[in-house]
């Protein structure tokens, strides 16, 4: 597990009150899953972070449901959303993008999504992807 804490408020995370931690990685090798090493390894961090002073731990996924389920399980509040946007080609980028220069043309692109017409995006693209912000308190 890969934490990130702030020595002030806002320096790393977004979400929360007060001072975080960014929860960047969680990794257990796929042949020890299921085990509780990735539940053992997030109450130490908790501890760490507590002794820390921390107020709180954000994390960010993607749209694994089993990654989501797992902060779920452990007391983790979806707090925001938005949508990671891969355009590839000219048809993706048609009235999307509005070129000033001369002589550019992009070839993919990345954006996010921060618009309520989230069903439309999914739709359009061929390539979408839910970026979801979870929060623990730990001043319960």
């Amino acid at each position: 597990m890969d934490i990130e804490y702030e020595l002030m408020e806002r320096q790393v995370c977004s979400r929360g009150v007060g001072r975080g931690g960014m929860i960047w990685h969680v990794a257990v090798h796929p042949d020890y899953r299921r085990l509780g090493i990735g539940t053992n390894l997030r109450r130490e961090a908790e501890k760490l972070a507590s002794e820390a002073d921390l107020d709180y731990l954000e994390a960010w996924t993607r749209d694994d449901e089993w990654v989501r389920d797992w902060y779920e399980q452990n007391q983790f509040d979806s707090m925001d959303s938005y949508l990671h946007v891969y355009m590839d080609g000219s048809k993706e980028h048609k009235d999307i993008l509005e070129i000033q220069t001369a002589g550019f043309k992009p070839i993919q692109t990345f954006a996010h999504y921060t618009g309520p017409e989230k069903e439309k995006v999914r739709n359009r693209f061929d390539r979408v992807h839910d970026c979801i912000c979870y929060v623990k308190n730990l001043r319960k």
